[in-house]
């Protein structure tokens, strides 16, 4: 960064006295176009060697403006650049799966592996949504390619931990799931009012939260490109499941209040939706 900073500034006070160049060329070269209107053929051939020049010296000053702009391209994206931020990625991805490495006791092969499947399926991901932004991907291709990059990674995810290291890893994402399930729990026994859960309805709703909305809906950006409509059914439907579930333990009164929670919940959802597709610039939300 430091280095491309004083690219800038040197670059900066070069351009503009190239730009100065370039304007006074410019203007020179339009004095010498009306003169060749007023002298009609006498001294046309003159006014002709003259014109050339000016012309010469407008397009070498145009030239070296955009001098500095494709040189500060080629640092940012020379094959050093890509490297130096590859390896930052790499370095700040290891900083943060330290303790987990520890955890499972993989072997420092083991985890240069794994650290080569967690970039790469960061580049997929980044890769395919510029391809989704600029329109060179559909989203239905995009969808097909997410799901079976998501099978292969955990495939070979489960082949780098081995048998030990799969399973301490199915235990942390099982305890992030239950805590996610726990907190919506919450949420919905806070407005339960004069009904509230008992102990055994809470552990059954929880159980359902945790397998139709934290398991079974892992939206992500991905999903924003599909039509709300498309989007909202998806939502919908396994919100759906959690009602049509809960209806087999809670009384009528609590089934009310879950309905109408559900129903705010996909509201305040959609908004989320709709402020990350802006943050994005997804136009309209969904592209085709």
């Amino acid at each position: 960064m430091a280095e491309v900073e004083a690219q800038v500034r040197a670059g900066e006070q070069a351009a503009e006295s190239r730009r100065s160049a370039l304007a006074a060329a410019e203007q020179r070269n339009r004095e010498v176009v009306d003169a060749e209107g007023r002298a009609g053929n006498q001294g046309l051939l003159a006014l002709m060697r003259e014109r050339a020049a000016a012309a010469k010296s407008t397009s070498e000053a145009a030239a070296q403006t955009h001098t500095f702009g494709d040189a500060l391209a080629g640092v940012l994206d020379s094959p050093d650049q890509q490297q130096a931020e590859k390896n930052y990625q790499r370095d700040q991805a290891r900083a943060n799966l330290d303790l987990f490495f520890r955890m499972t006791k993989l072997s420092p092969e083991k985890i240069e592996q794994y650290l080569d499947l967690e970039l790469y399926n960061k580049r997929r991901d980044s890769d395919r949504m510029a391809a989704l932004l600029r329109g060179s991907m559909s989203v239905a291709d995009a969808l097909s390619q997410r799901d079976e990059d998501r099978r292969q990674q955990e495939s070979r995810r489960r082949e780098i931990l081995g048998p030990e290291g799969t399973a301490f890893l199915d235990g942390v994402a099982d305890g992030m799931r239950n805590d996610a399930a726990k907190q919506l729990l919450g949420a919905i026994q806070q407005n339960m009012g004069g009904a509230p859960l008992t102990d055994e309805q809470s552990g059954k709703l929880q159980g359902l939260i945790k397998s139709e909305i934290v398991t079974a809906m892992p939206l992500d950006d991905t999903d924003l490109f599909r039509p709300l409509d498309e989007w909202t059914q998806i939502v919908d439907a396994h919100q759906q499941n959690v009602v049509r579930g809960a209806a087999e333990f809670l009384t009528p009164a609590q089934m009310e209040t879950l309905k109408g929670l559900v129903a705010l919940n996909l509201e305040q959802m959609q908004v989320q939706r709709a402020q990350r597709a802006k943050a994005l610039g997804i136009k309209n939300g969904a592209q085709n």
